[in-house]
């Protein structure tokens, strides 16, 4: 991967497993290609140290999905600088940006003071407002040898014109001030979290909403693409064609589309409303030829042009096919792909908890070995089977207590030596289930503390004037699986999941939080039964898919 990043020739697409080390990797290659860059304008090409980090100003873009995770990388960057390059500016080296009253207030200024720096590292919806709109502070300049193009051209001459820059640009060698400005390097970073594709089972409607109101990182990605690697002129004629080319199911099929229900009953099939109309012929697919022209040619990527890089552990051929789609990468990228290993790493250990009532907890069955009783089909499962937003106050608090009470009785069991990730439901308060968790002898962080100084200094206060100590056999961070997607817990090691896991690349993510480089680690999950015990089915094909053969937990008879 990383001579792919030195040497650009391709975008990039890598899938390895988590905690391999593919963020650190890639933020160290940045940070020395930056340094690089830096020291070939100062010397070979005469410039000051002003004007260099003038020509670098916004040349490599970094998109993560959350701020957790621009927090510690920003921290990783300060780290390394400061000991390898003590000398350099920082804040002319790198800068990063999430969302947030409390952090949007500094990092302006700090950006007014230094400038745009050469690598910018954010969350979508923080780099959007910097680089868009009447309240933008940074711009993103096309590379020097794509602002030759004319773009009153029709399309299809105007592609022709594109791969010819391009090819231009692989054959030159030497480095000029001006082939070193511009955007040249884009990395996101945990892709399929980033876009969030439709998946194959997503219904017209929820492909047609996505359409219509795309994720801010596909915004922002898709603006700064079209904007500055040449594209921006097919914009408009692209996304029109994608429009005209939509059609639901329901149009393709007509009006006789079957709606069977429970007994068997279909409109087509009822003798009453008649036979079912002709459905209308699928309408052929429209798409721009200059698309097709620009998808079959070469990859347009060079050291003096754009490269994309997009990395993730479960990154699956629907976010690649997405991307060549919609224009970020040509059809023939670089694939790094680690598919021989596991995506979890394999020095891990995996239980699995099963709660069957307030009372009763077991290890997890590999085969369902469970006669069905029709008299508890309607009740099993409890409150765990409804949506937070859908239960009553006392039946949510039911619910985290019972939640606390096997977490805290987990712990004591496995007295664990470093810190521990607990993960909830998404839709549930991390706040309210910290203060369950505390009646029941355990205080617990939001993992949002682990990467801000100034916000564990706060905590670390709070609970000195609690309890007068902040000294703990452990540290326990509550956590969703969006808010601590790619971080990294240096010495976790226990993973709680006391939630349900979405699929198997969810408990993936979750249970990658341990384990990290080759480490010891044990992750924890605890589902309830589910009504005929469907919870329980829904995590044996989650542990089939990954490969994963949970062991009984030794402190559950």
């Amino acid at each position: 991967m990383i001579p792919e990043l030195l040497r650009p020739r391709s975008h990039l697409l890598v899938r390895q497993t988590t905690g391999a080390g593919k963020t650190f990797a890639v933020l160290c290659t940045l940070l020395s290609l930056a340094i690089q860059e830096h020291r070939l304008l100062t010397t070979k090409l005469k410039h000051t140290s002003a004007e260099a980090f003038d020509v670098q100003a916004l040349n490599t873009l970094v998109v993560v999905p959350n701020r957790e995770l621009a927090l510690q990388m920003g921290q990783w960057a300060s780290e390394l600088l400061e000991h390898a390059y003590p000398q350099m500016s920082r804040g002319k080296l790198v800068q990063w940006f999430v969302s947030g009253s409390e952090y949007e207030i500094a990092q302006r200024k700090y950006l007014k003071r230094h400038g745009a720096p050469a690598i910018v590292l954010g969350t979508p919806r923080a780099l959007l407002e910097l680089t868009s709109g009447r309240s933008a502070v940074m711009t993103a300049t096309a590379p020097r040898m794509l602002q030759q193009l004319d773009r009153s051209q029709d399309s299809e001459a105007y592609v022709r014109q594109l791969i010819r820059v391009h090819k231009e640009s692989k054959q030159r060698d030497e480095v000029t001030a001006d082939g070193l400005r511009g955007l040249r390097r884009l990395v996101i970073d945990e892709v399929d979290q980033v876009l969030r594709v439709p998946g194959r089972n997503a219904s017209d409607k929820e492909r047609k909403l996505r359409l219509d109101k795309p994720r801010p990182g596909q915004v922002l990605v898709d603006r700064l693409l079209l904007e500055t690697c040449g594209l921006a002129r097919l914009n408009a004629e692209v996304q029109q064609a994608r429009l005209l080319a939509w059609q639901t199911r329901a149009e393709r099929d007509g009006e006789g589309l079957r709606r069977s229900t429970a007994r068997g009953w279909s409109k087509d099939r009822d003798p009453a409303l008649g036979a079912p109309p002709a459905a209308p012929k699928a309408q052929p697919k429209v798409e721009d030829p200059a698309v097709q022209q620009l998808q079959r040619a070469a990859d347009l990527v060079g050291r003096q042009t754009l490269q994309v890089t997009a990395l993730s552990a479960t990154a699956n051929s629907g976010a690649r096919h997405w991307m060549q789609k919609h224009g970020w990468m040509s059809s023939r990228p670089r694939i790094i792909d680690s598919a021989d290993e596991p995506t979890v790493p394999a020095s891990v250990t995996h239980h699995c908890l099963v709660v069957e009532d307030h009372d009763t907890v077991r290890n997890f069955q590999a085969k369902d070995d469970r006669v069905p009783d029709p008299s508890t089909e309607e009740t099993e499962g409890g409150v765990w089977d409804t949506d937070v937003a859908q239960r009553s106050a006392e039946a949510q608090l039911s619910a985290m207590d019972l939640m606390a009470d096997v977490a805290a009785n987990t712990l004591a069991a496995l007295r664990p030596t470093g810190s521990v990730v607990i993960f909830t439901r998404s839709d549930a308060s991390t706040t309210q289930f910290a203060r369950v968790l505390e009646e029941h002898g355990v205080m617990a962080r939001d993992i949002m503390v682990h990467f801000d100084e100034t916000l564990r200094q706060r905590v670390d206060q709070a609970v000195v004037e609690q309890v007068g100590s902040v000294t703990e056999p452990y540290r326990v961070y509550l956590a969703t699986e969006e808010s601590a997607r790619g971080i990294d817990v240096t010495d976790a090691g226990l993973v709680l999941i006391l939630d349900i896991p979405k699929n198997a690349a969810s408990y993936a993510h979750m249970a990658g939080r341990t384990g990290r480089f080759g480490r010891a680690g044990t992750v924890v999950s605890v589902v309830p039964v589910g009504r005929r015990g469907w919870y329980e089915s829904k995590m044996r094909g989650i542990f089939s898919l990954l490969q994963i053969k949970p062991l009984p937990a030794p402190f559950v008879e």
